[in-house]
């Protein structure tokens, strides 16, 4: 499936083999910065096509406005990956990582607004 394809978080769950009921049974304690994370790393884990990445790109978002709503959206290339929060949450390539920030930008606020 191309990650284009992947526009919403069913088809995310769907793509890794879960449901959302199995979902939601799994991550139903958890605090919501941690939920938002499940989340997060289920939405990358998808846009990567299954793959673990060690290094690449990963959404930036800047918020003036201190709340959780008008991100606006960039992306930035490190390779100094353990210098780096979200280190794990890596995309493959540029358009993925721009496509994810902007299609998924709700779940990414729940990540990193809790």
């Amino acid at each position: 499936m191309d990650y284009k394809q992947i526009d919403t978080f069913e088809k995310v769950l769907e793509f890794n083999g879960e449901t959302l009921e199995q979902f939601n049974n799994r991550t139903v304690k958890m605090a919501p910065d941690t939920y938002g994370y499940e989340k997060v790393k289920a939405i990358v884990l998808a846009m990567n096509g299954g793959k673990n990445v060690t290094s690449g790109y990963w959404p930036y978002f800047w918020n003036p406005n201190g709340s959780a709503v008008g991100f606006s959206f960039r992306a930035y290339f490190y390779d100094i990956v353990f210098a780096f929060v979200g280190a794990r949450l890596l995309m493959i390539d540029h358009e993925r990582a721009i496509y994810a920030g902007k299609t998924f930008t709700k779940e990414y606020s729940e990540y990193i607004n809790g």
